[in-house]
């Protein structure tokens, strides 16, 4: 069981947007196993899944990558789009001065790649073959126009349905990628009101991550321009995180 709650406001007073928890009970008599603080544990589980989604959706030759937000999702973004392709250049925007300050250093030291502090999204996106999402922003903070023409972008924030960082137009011109259809539906706004709008429909969804890993669908293609992945986090994600951990600990 997870518990889990969105404080956005938090990185202003120096603590995480996500205060998580996870709970594994024995399944077999339903005694607890462990209590695991799961802020961390989110961040990677999240990172984790956009590597996969770069891995069969990213341009091959991908060098550059945007990132709009400095926090700890934002950590785990880059360094799994790193892990899957050969980055060289990190651009990163965030309003909050000090927490792209922050950011550049622990990821310059982490990861050994140039981080170039964008001063405007628009600038991070200029000539960025991957752009990742991960702000608690209600409006878009991507605009299609700042794309080129073949590009992936992973889109993790924006989990309530009135919310969304990506603006109609990316959407509309995406080869679209979910997690799963019944979580999108509750919760994600770039998706759900690009369909209240009518500018999509149902069919647009290409498919979800799983039928890309399983070979039912096929990933990037020579003819793919934008691909885009959208997750708002399913269970199995924590299931496994927190079941690695155990393995470790009992190692």
């Amino acid at each position: 069981m997870k518990i889990i709650s969105i404080y956005p406001d938090n990185p202003k007073i120096g603590f995480p947007t996500t205060a998580a928890w996870i709970i594994v009970n024995d399944p077999s008599t339903g005694g607890i196993k462990a209590f695991m603080e799961a802020s961390y544990l989110t961040a990677m589980r999240t990172g984790a899944i956009s590597g996969v989604a770069a891995k069969y959706l990213a341009p091959r030759d991908a060098k550059t990558v945007a990132i709009f937000g400095a926090g700890a999702q934002a950590r785990t973004q880059i360094w799994a789009a790193a892990t899957v392709r050969n980055i060289e250049q990190i651009r990163v925007y965030d309003p909050v001065k000090t927490a792209v300050d922050k950011f550049t250093d622990d990821m310059e030291k982490k990861l050994g790649l140039e981080i170039v502090k964008a001063s405007s999204g628009e600038e991070a996106c200029k000539g960025a073959d991957i752009v990742m999402t991960a702000t608690t922003s209600k409006i878009p903070v991507l605009n299609r126009n700042w794309l080129g023409d073949h590009v992936h972008i992973s889109a993790i924030g924006a989990f309530y349905p009135g919310w969304r960082e990506i603006d109609t137009a990316t959407i509309r011109d995406s080869k679209l990628v979910i997690d799963e259809w019944e979580a999108i539906k509750q919760e994600s706004g770039d998706i759900l009101i690009p369909l209240a709008e009518g500018a999509i429909n149902e069919s647009h969804i290409y498919a979800t991550l799983g039928e890309l890993v399983t070979g039912i669908k096929t990933g990037r293609t020579n003819d793919d321009g934008l691909t885009l992945f959208k997750s708002v986090g399913i269970a199995i994600q924590d299931n496994s995180v927190a079941n690695l951990v155990l393995k470790k600990l009992n190692s």
